[in-house]
């Protein structure tokens, strides 16, 4: 049972959260007229492999990045990398966009996930570790994962542009829009429940799996590209994230955060975790990469009014 660390757990997190930031402008409340804020990050890890026989650089990423200048949502940047911070810039002023943007520049180190890469490299090295790249190759690729939770969670307590509800969006989550101009906006889903976070499942799966399958074999449950949540419910279950890695950091297991979410709430980590928040899960239909069904659910066109911005 974890319960028994919560007060420890939370004190240590308390001490990572970011204090101070470079800011693209003056961090002053905004009102913006879309109901849910937009958080994304990139963590420069140079090259690395992906799956069997994938490559991503830093110019992967930036190419990904050409979406970013037609989303109307207010948007909270968290980066380490120069170019990136540049681009995007660049970006969402071309899109006249700087009004609902705002890039941090940060030490990525500060963030608690980054904290615990020692730990993580730790487990990939034991004997028999299995090798899926990049996810328990380099620690810090599970790092950047396990981070959106808290730089979401960060992006809350600013409050910058007084939305009601947080997303969490990849990078690369609408890389097949590099080439389209439309701008859009993302909007709640269908029938969402403001009690939960909404994921998208993946893949349906035996919720009594050990999370010593989960991690070692890379089972997916629900996909980490996409979530949204309530200011309350992101700020809880940043929370509750952080006791679960550390708790399977203490049995010896990590991988991305994807097969923390799975592993929370399997019938295993139910018991120990008891998580106090839930997940919608939405289901893939239809013939579209389910990788990226809640996204496009969620995706509005917006015929964009270039003089209309708010302050």
């Amino acid at each position: 049972m974890f319960s028994s660390k919560d007060s420890t757990a939370w004190r240590l997190l308390s001490h990572f959260l970011p204090r101070s930031s470079t800011v693209t402008k003056s961090t002053i409340r905004k009102i913006s007229s879309t109901e849910i804020t937009i958080v994304t990050a990139y963590w420069n890890l140079g090259t690395f492999r992906k799956g069997s026989n994938q490559l991503f650089t830093k110019n992967t990423y930036l190419t990904w990045t050409k979406s970013f200048k037609y989303l109307m949502n207010p948007l909270l940047i968290y980066t380490d990398c120069e170019e990136f911070r540049d681009t995007m810039q660049k970006l969402r002023s071309e899109g006249n966009l700087t009004y609902e943007t705002e890039i941090f520049f940060i030490d990525r180190t500060k963030l608690w996930p980054f904290a615990l890469v020692d730990q993580i490299q730790n487990v990939y090295r034991q004997p028999g570790y299995p090798a899926h790249y990049p996810n328990t190759v380099i620690p810090a690729y599970a790092a950047a994962q396990h981070a959106k939770y808290a730089v979401v969670a960060d992006a809350v307590k600013k409050n910058i542009y007084n939305t009601s509800y947080y997303a969490w969006l990849d990078v690369g989550y609408f890389r097949d829009l590099i080439r389209s101009d439309e701008f859009f906006e993302l909007k709640r889903p269908p029938d969402f429940d403001p009690s939960r976070l909404a994921v998208n499942l993946v893949s349906r799966q035996n919720m009594a799996t050990k999370p010593y399958s989960i991690f070692r074999y890379n089972i997916v449950w629900v996909g980490g590209g996409l979530f949204i949540g309530a200011k309350d419910i992101v700020t809880k279950f940043e929370r509750l994230y952080y006791k679960a890695v550390l708790y399977f950091l203490d049995q010896k297991l990590m991988n991305s955060d994807q097969q923390v979410l799975f592993s929370m709430y399997s019938k295993e980590g139910r018991k120990a975790l008891r998580p106090d928040i839930e997940l919608q899960l939405y289901i893939p239909k239809g013939h579209g990469n389910p990788w990226f069904y809640l996204g496009y659910l969620c995706r509005k066109t917006v015929q964009r009014n270039n003089e209309t911005e708010f302050s």
